[in-house]
């Protein structure tokens, strides 16, 4: 992503609460470019198993059934998985309305297309990705005052092709959540921070590993404002099953399946759980569900270490410490897998943009070998292709039980767990010691200029 680094000391800059450049037309130009290339790719891709997902959750909720069980596939509208029940999104029931609310405005207006279908339960991602766009520039127009680096920050994210495959390709919906996180660098209160963290909590978890720092970094009465943060999911929740008389038989299943993770990914995790680890350590009693949990203590000395910077309200030691959990959290969940990225990406963003261009070579490798995770792991894109007709799943299928293919990709990915694990260890090495300028440890040579060049 193109970078456009501000060299204006800290002193100098805008306030936090300062308003930042006016959005000019160039600016809509650039975010309608950016829409225009997710809405092309929206309608006719799809990841074969989350995807699916969506498809019969939404069914599911758009019948009026509580959607946590497992579904047929449905005729006519399923892109795989046609012999298999498949669970619904393990979610709270924000997105679970979401899609069926898309679904039932299909069932009205779709004409039974259901490529109409796909690209409707595209929207939500494709908007949350156009929110973190805005925001970005806002972000960074505000701490900079220059609405050059503004606009850079908007293409940044409107062309990132990393962001359109997980959301527009893939169809992933992390993008409203990333959203909500950048908009708790924006808002001026503490319980506004928590009513956002609340409502990331409320549409997919992740925003609770931020609840640590905020209590930590809080005095007195103020480090109970969290719970505000945890009463939003909860009485959103109770709400919804109240009002549509969904039992709670599943929830607590699907909610325990996402705080612990499913191992797997581009980590260390991917490595233990790997077919060349897990048949020795799946002996040993209870330590897949003790890895699993890690990142709770994790995330709580991460907001240890990120409360004194937080604590002080400057913009760059509250990015800082947003960015410290937030790595800490990567490397520690049981399954790092791709769309995780996107918070790490959108926050470095604004540090290579705003306080540190230095750090662009470090941000570089770290996306360049998720965006190579991602193409290994998806059979380089083809999988995607699930939408247009079934006989893509079974050739993906067959070409990674293949023995050649299947065991180089296997291998592959591996090796990138080990880049990746290494990589994100200095990242959280880089934040903890402040590093203006890493040199990255996968490069052979010893130094690199802290110029203007690539940002994530």
């Amino acid at each position: 992503m193109p970078s456009e680094p501000d060299a204006t000391p800290e002193r100098a800059r805008p306030a936090p609460g300062a308003p930042g450049p006016r959005w000019s037309s160039a600016a809509w130009k650039v975010l309608l470019a950016g829409i225009a290339i997710r809405e092309a790719l929206s309608f006719w891709t799809g990841h074969p198993y989350d995807f699916e997902v969506w498809i019969r959750t939404g069914h599911a909720v758009a019948l009026g059934i509580n959607p946590y069980a497992f579904w047929p596939p449905i005729p006519g509208v399923s892109i795989a998985y046609y012999d298999q029940t498949l669970p619904s999104a393990a979610y709270l029931p924000f997105y679970p309305l979401v899609l069926g609310g898309l679904y039932r405005f299909w069932m009205v207006v779709g004409g039974g297309n259901r490529f109409v279908l796909y690209f409707l339960l595209k929207q939500p991602p494709i908007v949350g990705d156009a929110a973190v766009a805005v925001l970005l520039y806002r972000l960074v127009g505000r701490w900079t005052g220059k609405e050059a680096t503004a606009r850079s920050a908007l293409a940044a994210w409107s062309f990132f092709p990393y962001a359109i495959v997980i959301s527009a390709v893939w169809g992933q919906f992390d993008s409203l959540v990333v959203a909500l996180v950048l908009g708790t660098l924006l808002v001026r209160t503490d319980l506004e921070r928590q009513l956002l963290y609340g409502l990331g909590i409320f549409v997919k978890w992740i925003t609770v590993i931020f609840l640590p720092l905020e209590a930590l970094a809080a005095r007195g009465v103020r480090r109970l404002y969290f719970l505000v943060a945890v009463a939003v999911p909860v009485l959103g929740t109770l709400a919804v099953f109240y009002a549509f008389h969904w039992g709670f038989t599943n929830i607590a299943a699907a909610s325990v399946s996402q705080s612990r993770g499913g191992g797997g990914g581009m980590s260390w995790v991917g490595i233990v759980t790997s077919f060349l680890l897990n048949p020795i350590l799946s002996r040993v009693p209870y330590l897949d569900l003790a890895l699993s949990y890690v990142w709770v203590p994790a995330v709580v000395i991460a907001g240890a270490i990120g409360a004194r910077w937080f604590r002080s309200g400057a913009p760059e030691g509250v990015l800082r410490a947003l960015l410290l959990v937030t790595t800490v959290f990567l490397l520690t969940r049981w399954g790092l897998y791709e769309q995780y990225l996107l918070y790490l990406f959108a926050l470095f963003a604004v540090d290579l943009l705003v306080f540190h261009p230095g750090r662009r070579a470090l941000a570089a490798v770290v996306l360049v070998l998720a965006s190579v995770f991602l193409l290994f792991n998806n059979d380089f894109g083809i999988r995607f292709l699930a939408p247009l007709s079934p006989s893509v799943t079974a050739f993906t299928d067959a070409l990674d039980a293949n023995a050649t293919f299947g065991l180089v990709r296997a291998y592959a990915l591996l090796v990138l767990c080990v880049l990746v694990t290494v990589t994100l260890v200095q990242v959280v090495r880089t934040f903890l010691r402040d590093d203006p300028a890493p040199v990255p440890w996968l490069y052979f040579r010893r130094s690199m200029p802290a110029t203007a060049g690539t940002a994530v």
